[in-house]
C-alpha cells in the first residue's frame, strides 16, 4: 500500500511540476499546462490510500503496545511511523495554502520515503528474527539509505523549481558559480555515481556471504542498473513523465533494499 501511495503521490507532484508536458521544454513552467495533467482520480486515490494507511499505522502502534513480551525497538519504530504519518497529514492540510511549494514537496516526499522505510522495517522484524549482526553490510546499507534520501531531495528540488532543462548534456554540465539549477543537477549526478559505488560495495559484501544474502545482492545490482538506465534515459528523452515515475519508484526500492539489510 505504501509503495502504491508513493507512486500516486509522485504522479501528482511531477505532473503538477510540468514534467512530461508537450512540447518540452517550452511548456514546462506554464502552470496551466501542468494543471491540465492533474487527474481527479489520482487525487481521490491518493486521499483514500493516505486515509487507509493512517488507520493501518494506528493499528500497528496499538498492536506493538499490546503484544507481550514487549519489543521496545518495534514499539519505538511504530510510534515513529505514527509521528511521521501525523506530520504528513498535517502537511497535506496546508499544501494548497503553502507559499513555498518546493519546501512542501520536499518535506512530503522525504516524509513518505521515511515512512515507507519504517513500515518496511517493522514488516521485516515481524516475519523473522534478525540474523547475527554484520557490521560491514549494515554500515554500507546505512550509507546507501542516506545517499538515496539526499538524491530524492535533490530530485524533488529540480522538478518543483522547474529546472529540469538546466543541464541537458550527459554525463555532466559545467555550471557557472551563480547557476544554482545547473549546480543542483551536477550534485544529483555526482551523488548518483557515489550511490552506484556505495550500493555496489554493499552488493559485493552480500554476495560474499552467500545464501539468502547473495540473492539479495543480485536483486540490489539489478535495481542499480535499472535506476542508472532510467536516470540516463530521462535526460536523453527530455524527461517523460512515465520515466520520471519509474525513476522515483526505483529510488524507493533502493531505500527499501537498504532497510532489508539493516533489519537483519
Amino acid at each position: 500500500m505504501m509503495v502504491l501511495l508513493a507512486c500516486v503521490s509522485a504522479y501528482l507532484r511531477l505532473s503538477a511540476a510540468g514534467v512530461g508536458c508537450v512540447p518540452w521544454p517550452a511548456c514546462y513552467q506554464q502552470a496551466a499546462a501542468a494543471e491540465a495533467q492533474h487527474h481527479p482520480i489520482a487525487r481521490l486515490a491518493h486521499r483514500v490510500l493516505a486515509s487507509t494507511l493512517g488507520v493501518v499505522v494506528l493499528m500497528i502502534v496499538l498492536t506493538s503496545v499490546s503484544v507481550r513480551p514487549r519489543r521496545f525497538a518495534v514499539m519505538g519504530t511504530a510510534f515513529a511511523a505514527l509521528a511521521v504519518t501525523l506530520a504528513l497529514a498535517g502537511l497535506g492540510r496546508v499544501t494548497s495554502m503553502a507559499a513555498n511549494t518546493s519546501a512542501v514537496a520536499l518535506a512530503n516526499l522525504l516524509g513518505g520515503m521515511v515512512l515507507a522505510a519504517l513500515l518496511w522495517w517493522l514488516a521485516l522484524r515481524a516475519r523473522r528474527d534478525p540474523e547475527p549482526a554484520n557490521s560491514q553490510s549494515r554500515w554500507r546499507a546505512s550509507v546507501v539509505a542516506v545517499i538515496v534520501l539526499i538524491q530524492v531531495g535533490l530530485g524533488a528540488l529540480i522538478s518543483t523549481t522547474h529546472t529540469a532543462p538546466a543541464c541537458p548534456t550527459l554525463p555532466l554540465c559545467v555550471p557557472a558559480a551563480s547557476d544554482l539549477p545547473a549546480v543542483l543537477h551536477v550534485c544529483h549526478r555526482v551523488l548518483a555515481i557515489a550511490l552506484l559505488a556505495a550500493a555496489g560495495a554493499l552488493a559485493v559484501t552480500l554476495l560474499r556471504r552467500g545464501g539468502h544474502a547473495a540473492r539479495s545482492a543480485l536483486a540490489l545490482a539489478g535495481l542499480l542498473l535499472v535506476q542508472a538506465a532510467s536516470g540516463t534515459l530521462m535526460i536523453a528523452l527530455d524527461f517523460p513523465l512515465w520515466l520520471a515515475l519509474a525513476h522515483n519508484a526505483g529510488a524507493l526500492l533502493l531505500l527499501l533494499a537498504a532497510v532489508w539489510v539493516l533489519a537483519g
